[in-house]
């Protein structure tokens, strides 16, 4: 594979893998109930981010939480557009996965579609009985199926802000080892999360339109954990509100994702097809 397209598959690696783990030592049945209970409390809802590369916006990412019947689990979406290359040279890529989460965020099923990056198009996975994940792999070369073996249940895509907004007893020290699935590679590697700080964070909640510019109507302010997250040797950090929602995140690559409006989101600051001109006259 060209340098260039082992750039794009470790973007979509990165990405996938800051927003899955296999968290250990927290899966005892009676841990599991807590949880579960707890999960019960996380609404659903649509979260939007605006995707930097330093000062450039390129991109947005947006998350779809909702429940299943009888509290049986939830579904996931999780979609990353960079519209703009990261690099000259590299296509603008998009990214989504799919799951359907059981009650304490444990994975059941995912898919993952890709566009733009070489040697991948789609991952499909499921979970047997707790104990493997089967992958179905659709790429240039056709289709390739392998099993993993699991030891423990596994939490994947952006189900880790949610499944951390749930454990007991967060608090500015906590820390926590996992074991990351990179849905991408397949690959197992560890993450350490540290809570760094806990304060009010706020974030625009909806907009209005002055001289063609979209700017902030109102802010939402919620109580959200300050994570450093050390993944493959790197240390990178996030803000996750008490509803397991991201507010802001480092992401490799230099990318930085910040929860927004979805006007601001998707266009920027600029109102597609209004003439600043015409709203001063």
């Amino acid at each position: 594979m060209s340098k260039r397209g082992w750039l794009s598959v470790a973007i979509l690696a990165a990405w996938a893998a800051t927003l899955g783990f296999n968290a250990k030592r927290l899966y005892s049945r009676s841990t599991a109930d807590l949880l579960a209970e707890a999960a019960r409390t996380i609404p659903p809802g649509t979260a939007y981010y605006a995707v930097f590369q330093g000062d450039r916006h390129i991109g947005w990412a947006q998350t779809d939480v909702d429940t299943l019947p009888e509290a049986s689990g939830f579904l996931l979406k999780d979609q990353l557009v960079l519209r703009e290359a990261m690099v000259p040279g590299m296509d603008p890529m998009q990214f989504t996965i799919d799951a359907t989460l059981g009650p304490t965020f444990t994975l059941r099923s995912f898919r993952l579609s890709a566009e733009g990056v070489p040697g991948i198009r789609q991952v499909r996975g499921e979970v047997r009985g707790d104990s493997a994940l089967d992958l179905r792999v659709d790429g240039p070369d056709g289709l390739r199926k392998r099993q993993i073996t699991l030891d423990e249940p596994i939490v994947v895509s952006g189900a880790w802000p949610l499944r951390l907004a749930v454990v007991p007893g967060v608090e500015p020290g906590s820390q926590f080892e996992i074991e990351v699935y990179d849905p991408m590679t397949g690959a197992e590697q560890p993450m350490r999360l540290r809570v760094l700080e806990r304060r009010v964070r706020s974030f625009p909640d909806s907009v209005t339109v002055e001289d063609g510019r979209w700017v902030i109507a109102r802010e939402d302010s919620v109580m959200a954990w300050r994570v450093e997250h050390e993944f493959s040797g790197l240390e990178l950090e996030a803000w996750v509100d008490e509803d397991g929602r991201l507010l802001e995140s480092s992401e490799m690559g230099g990318l930085r994702l910040v929860r927004t409006a979805f006007e601001l989101a998707y266009y920027g600051e600029a109102v597609p097809g209004h003439d600043s001109r015409e709203s001063q006259r």
